[in-house]
This record gives structure tokens, sequence and C-alpha cells, in this order.
């Protein structure tokens, strides 16, 4: 007797153990609640008003329309929320015109200097790649969670500038590589709170990738120029068709490489971007925009955060609260709330 008690004890034990662990593990849809013309409406006031201060306006129609989409996206039933000033932007993109403005005159009255100045803003590249991630991440929440980016510039200059390199002189061989350690760069350096991402993807897969695409579009320049031989305006055609299959194959693929193996803590992210489906958004919203010059683009960056809200999700091991809560102390513990360090944003 003694013994059927235990077993049905057990059993009730390995049961609700089961039910935990299904409750536990869940998968957490992106949403996003953005409308055509709501966003419209906030698109047409930025371009006037920019136009009219001179650009000046620019750096207050960013943060409202991050703002906007940030706003309207949520997971888990928290929306994010971005952070950033205008001010802090206005500053970096009137460095970022200056340089720019020098750049344009020394190259139209001083080549030489012109030629110096390019070389001297490749070096500063990497410097500002991490400059532009870690503003962009310190400004973006999550349930009162900042986002950060740990990168060092030191390892900016060696994926960014010297992998390049190498793909160059190796003819391209290794410009997947390249690309595959920025991406690793990029992910493995971003942080929720305390706690890091993590980029499980081997260069292998991006060797796969490169050579999908660079297949699909060969094979479409080789019957682009067959068919050429018959009647040369079809050849263009298939050529302009073939160059945006590949690109959005390459969007498709690129996308879920990245969300399929990348973790953090005992969470995944997941994403299934679909050729077609994709395929037809990108064509569709650039023929929209071409068709209405430009007065489109509004609703077609809505139908792009909606496809990504739908086809992107996290696979979350445990209560998501919990998780914040563990951030918000650890965050506590070594130091409290990050200051306002990066206030130069150098136009991202």
């Amino acid at each position: 007797m003694s013994q059927a008690v235990h077993s049905v004890v057990f059993q009730d034990a390995v049961l609700e153990g089961l039910e935990r662990e299904q409750v536990a593990r869940r998968r957490v849809a992106f949403e996003f609640a953005g409308e055509g013309f709501e966003f419209f409406r906030i698109w047409i006031v930025n371009l006037l008003l920019t136009i009219v201060t001179l650009g000046i306006y620019s750096a207050w129609a960013k943060v409202r329309t991050q703002r906007y989409f940030y706003g309207s996206t949520r997971l888990d039933g928290a929306s994010f929320d971005y952070l950033a000033s205008p001010l802090s932007i206005l500053k970096g993109r009137l460095v970022a015109f200056a340089m720019l403005l020098v750049y344009v005159l020394a190259s139209e009255f001083v080549p030489l200097l012109g030629a110096v100045l390019m070389l001297f803003f490749i070096a500063i590249m990497p410097w500002v790649i991490v400059r532009g991630l870690a503003f962009r991440n310190h400004y973006s929440a999550w349930r009162g969670l900042r986002f950060g980016f740990d990168g060092r510039v030191g390892e900016a200059y060696v994926v960014f500038l010297l992998w390049p390199l190498l793909s160059v002189l190796t003819l391209g061989l290794l410009f997947p590589y390249a690309f595959f350690r920025q991406q690793r760069f990029i992910i493995d350096n971003t942080r929720y709170g305390v706690t890091h991402f993590s980029f499980a993807a081997g260069a292998g897969k991006f060797y796969t990738l490169f050579l999908i695409v660079l297949g699909v579009f060969l094979a479409g320049a080789i019957v682009a120029g067959v068919l050429g031989t018959v009647f040369p305006p079809l050849s263009i055609l298939l050529m302009v068709a073939m160059y945006l299959l590949a690109m959005a194959l390459f969007a498709v693929r690129l996308t879920n490489l990245r969300f399929n193996n990348t973790t953090i803590d005992r969470h995944a992210t997941a994403a299934d971007y679909r050729l077609g489906s994709y395929a037809a958004l990108m064509f569709t919203n650039t023929l929209a925009i071409v068709l209405t010059l430009g007065l489109f683009y509004p609703w077609a960056k809505v139908r792009s955060a909606r496809y990504a809200a739908a086809h992107i999700a996290l696979d979350a091991d445990g209560d998501l609260d919990r998780f914040v809560a563990d951030q918000g102390a650890a965050l506590s513990a070594v130091g409290g709330e990050i200051g306002d360090v990066f206030d130069v944003n150098l136009g991202f």
C-alpha cells in the first residue's frame, strides 16, 4: 500500500514538473500596432519641418519616428522605449555635416588634402560604428531596462577594417568570414541590462549563405544573357528581377541566420522569414513608392515593421518578469543607473 502511494505521489510530482516546464518554456511573439496613415501624419510633418529648418529639425524627426516605432512594438505585453534626446543627435549630425563639408571643399580645391581626409574617415570608421551602436543601444529600453553595447574599438578595427582588407586581397574569398566576424562582434557585445547576447552560428553558414545568393544571381545572369540574344529588353527586366530576388533571398536567410542562432541567458530569439512573402512585400512596397512619387513610404515602413514583428519571436525559458527583476538587481549591484555617457550620435 505504501509503495502504491509513493508511486502515485511520484507520478504527480513528475506531471507537475512537466506542466511547470511547459509553462516556463513558451514562444513569445512580437506585436506591432502601428498604422500607415498614423505614421504618415508624423512623417509629413517631420519632412516639412526638416525642409523649412534646413535640416535642423531632422534630429527631432528621427526621435519622433523612433519613438513611434519603438512604442508600437510590444513583447510580452510591454512596448519598447527610445530615450535619446534630439539635442544629442543634433550635435552628432552637426559634427558629421562639418566633416563632410570640409571633405567636399578640400576635394574641390585641394585634391591631395581631400584624399588624405578620405583615408582619415576610413581610419575612424570602426570608432564611429562602435559609438553609433553604443548610442543606439544605450537609449533603447524594454520594461525599464536599457540595452547596451560593450564592443571595444580595437576589435572593431580588426573586424571592420582588417578582415575586409584581407577579403579584397584574397579576391573576395574571405568576405563571408569577414561578414561573419562583424555579425558576431555586434551580437556578442550587445547586452540587455548586464546580460550579453550570444551568437552561436559558425562561419560555414555564412559561406553557404553567400554561395546560394551568388548562385541565384549568376544563374539569372546566364538566363538573361541567353534571352538577350533573342529580345534585349527582356534581358534587362530579367536581370533586374534576379537582382531583387537575390537581395530578398539574402535578407531572408541572413535574418533567419542571425535570430535563429542568438540567445540571451536561457532565452533564444527565432525568425521564420519566407522568401515568397518577403519578396512580395519588397516588390509591392517598391512599386507603390515609385508610383506615388515617395508618398507611400510611411505605409511601406509600417508594413515592413509589421512583417518583422509577425515573423520574429522570443523563445522564453522562464518568466520574463523575473528575468527583468534579476537584471535590475544586477545593475544596482554594479553601480546603479548608467549615466548619459554616449551623448554624440554621429548620424546613426
